[in-house]
């Protein structure tokens, strides 16, 4: 599975696991801190597109082109929302979490920071599975039988 990969898309793949892994434990961990069970449910209901990253996870090492193009939709997403949280700080409507810590607990530089290194890494993830070479991966016919 690893030895027919490059190497950056090894590494693209592994980034949605450990945010699958992450949610998995997250909500492992909600069970018990969540006393109300609705609480759980809209906990668990809300983090069901980060777990989907397992599966994005294998197929993108098995070059399923269906999975690419979830993990294609998860990184504009991922790309998008460092300009709304941005938007968000900038109105000072409302505050703004990431990593589960608020933006009214962190410094304004390292909050931009942070947002400008989220943005920049979905933006070489992208490049990542749009790179033409990778991208002919997914679109080679399968040999039957195999």
């Amino acid at each position: 599975m690893f030895k027919n990969n490059p190497l950056s898309l090894i590494i693209v793949a592994f980034i949605f696991l450990l945010i699958g892994l992450r949610t998995c434990i997250g909500i492992f961990e909600a069970l018990f801190n969540k006393p109300d069970i609705n609480e759980f449910v809209y906990y668990c209901l809300n983090h069901i597109p980060e777990i989907l990253g397992i599966m994005v996870f294998w197929g993108l090492l098995k070059h399923i082109r269906a999975w690419r193009i979830v993990a294609l939709i998860f990184i504009w997403v991922e790309m998008l929302w460092p300009l709304f949280a941005g938007i968000l700080l900038f109105t000072k409507e409302e505050p703004v979490s990431i990593f589960g810590i608020s933006s009214q607990m962190m410094s304004f530089p390292l909050f931009l920071i942070t947002l400008v290194a989220i943005f920049l890494l979905a933006l070489w993830q992208y490049t990542v599975l749009a790179n033409v070479k990778i991208k002919k991966l997914f679109f080679v016919e399968k040999e039957e039988g195999v």
